[in-house]
């Protein structure tokens, strides 16, 4: 399979992938006195779903190397994240806010770096990812600093949301693909070395 056909697929996958993570933000603002099995399900499930997506993200060779360039150690806290919360099923109320705060901090802090060398490769919309990022971190940090676990939950729903919001964003302005001749050449150079 060409590499452009690889990296398309795993855009699309990562955007299908931070829609249902965006749902699951939703479905925590919506009610945010869930039990643990459904918190553990939903959002366990979609943090080690996201974790398997972003690493495999990282693989993925897209042209700039913008959108999925820490997608490797972020896509390995997610998983870990994840597989914590099947772990310990009685702990989920309590560490469910901590668990995604700091996971949210972390995307939006290297989604900031993003950012910056998206300005250095000339991109236009850099300004707009910087915002975006800065935006999640701030939703992180006002997910450990929430009053109360209620509000903590509520406010890790809307993180979640936020940041699998700003995930398409980054996604969609950031990833790019070769265009067929340059692909066919570079394989010529390859081959030729």
């Amino acid at each position: 399979m060409k590499r452009a056909n690889i990296v398309k697929e795993v855009r699309i996958i990562h955007v299908i992938v931070s829609a249902l993570l965006f749902f699951s933000g939703v479905f925590l603002i919506t009610w945010p006195d869930i039990g643990g099995i459904a918190a553990r399900w939903l959002v366990g499930a979609n943090l080690i779903l996201t974790g398997a997506v972003r690493t495999l993200g990282y693989f993925s060779n897209d042209l700039y190397r913008l959108a999925f360039q820490y997608d490797l150690a972020i896509g390995g806290l997610s998983t870990i994240l994840g597989v914590l919360i099947f772990m310990y099923p009685n702990n989920v109320p309590e560490l469910l806010p901590y668990v995604l705060g700091t996971y949210i901090i972390l995307d939006g802090l290297f989604k900031l770096q993003t950012a910056f060398d998206a300005k250095q490769f000339g991109m236009k919309k850099w300004i707009g990812l910087l915002v975006s990022a800065a935006a999640v971190c701030v939703c992180g940090i006002a997910v450990l600093v929430g009053a109360t676990a209620w509000d903590r939950v509520i406010l890790s729903g809307v993180a979640l949301a936020v940041d699998a919001a700003e995930n398409i964003w980054n996604t969609m302005a950031t990833v790019r693909v070769r265009a067929k001749g340059k692909d066919r050449f570079e394989d010529l150079l390859e081959e030729n070395k």
